[in-house]
């Protein structure tokens, strides 16, 4: 998937839960959007690290979140990039680097 068709699924998602299209989203919000639990939007915010040796995510179902207040948000655009991360071919496939070469 690409960036393009992330950012038309998640306007799909978003016409859906009847909620307008915005610079960010509360918890709430990004629950019923994705259509996930209190607990996995919590759990995905707290997954969020990048790696410093190739700056990349060390897991690719997390997001990235700022406290505005005191209230935890998501960017927009962070949602399109978590529906691009998580429905690619690479995502499913890709060797993990982290894992041990067994029979290299």
């Amino acid at each position: 998937m690409n960036a393009k068709l992330a950012e038309q699924k998640l306007k799909g998602m978003l016409k859906v839960s009847n909620i307008p299209s915005k610079a960010s989203y509360g918890p709430g919000e990004v629950q019923r959007i994705m259509g996930i639990s209190d607990r996995t939007f919590w759990r995905l915010v707290a997954a969020y690290e990048m790696d410093p040796l190739t700056e990349t995510l060390i897991v690719p179902a997390c997001l990235d979140s700022y406290m505005l207040s005191r209230s935890r948000r998501v960017r927009y655009d962070e949602l399109v990039s978590y529906l691009d991360r998580n429905q690619t071919w690479e995502r499913v496939n890709a060797v993990d680097p982290r894992q041990i070469d067994l029979f290299g």
